[in-house]
C-alpha cells in the first residue's frame, strides 16, 4: 500500500504531510466561526435587527455610517442616471444627423426616385424595348431583347452601359 501511495505522489508531485495538522485545523475553524459570528451580528445591526442590546453611543454611529452609505448609493446611481442620460442624447444626435442626411439624400435624388417608380409602375412592353435598343448602334450582330443586350456587355469594350439608378456607395449615409 505505501508502495502505491508513494508512486501517486511521484507522478502527481504532491505530497501528503507527515505530521497531524487536527490541532491546527480545530484552532482555524475556530477563529472562522468567532469572525463569522461577529460579521452576522455586525449584519443585523445593518438591517435593524437585534438593537436591544446596542448602547445609544454605537447606535449613532450605525446611523452616520448607514447616512454616508445612502449618499454614497445616491451619488453612483446618480452617475450612472447621467451616463445613460448622455448617452441617449449621443444616440439622438446621430439619429438626427442620419435623419437629415437621408433626407438631403432624397431631394437630391427626387426626380431619379420618381422615374424609378413610374418605371417600375408601368410594365415594359415590346414596343418600348425596341425603342431601347434602337438608341444603341451596334456593329455585328444586333441584339433582339433588352437580356441580349444585358449579355451582350462584355463583348463592348468601349461602351459601358450605366444603370438609371444612383449609386448609393457615392452617398454620405
Amino acid at each position: 500500500m505505501e508502495q502505491i501511495i508513494e508512486r501517486r505522489q511521484k507522478v502527481t508531485g504532491t505530497r501528503i504531510p507527515e505530521h497531524d495538522t487536527r490541532e491546527e485545523l480545530f484552532n482555524e475553524l475556530a477563529v472562522l466561526k468567532k469572525e463569522t459570528r461577529r460579521l452576522q451580528l455586525s449584519m443585523r445591526r445593518y438591517t435593524g435587527e437585534d438593537m436591544s442590546s446596542i448602547p445609544y453611543e454605537d447606535l449613532d454611529q450605525l446611523e452616520q455610517q448607514l447616512e454616508l452609505s445612502v449618499d454614497k448609493v445616491r451619488q453612483r446611481k446618480s452617475e450612472l442616471l447621467q451616463q445613460q442620460l448622455d448617452n441617449l442624447r449621443r444616440k439622438e444626435r446621430i439619429l438626427e444627423e442620419e435623419n437629415s442626411n437621408m433626407y438631403r439624400w432624397i431631394q437630391e435624388h427626387r426626380l431619379a426616385i420618381e422615374y424609378q417608380q413610374a418605371a417600375l409602375e408601368a410594365k415594359p412592353d415590346e414596343s418600348h424595348q425596341q425603342q431601347i435598343l434602337d438608341h444603341f448602334q451596334f456593329c455585328g450582330e444586333q441584339p433582339s431583347s433588352v437580356l441580349q443586350l444585358a449579355t451582350m456587355s462584355n463583348h463592348i469594350h468601349p461602351y459601358h452601359l450605366q444603370l438609371a439608378q444612383p449609386n448609393l456607395q457615392d452617398s454620405n449615409i
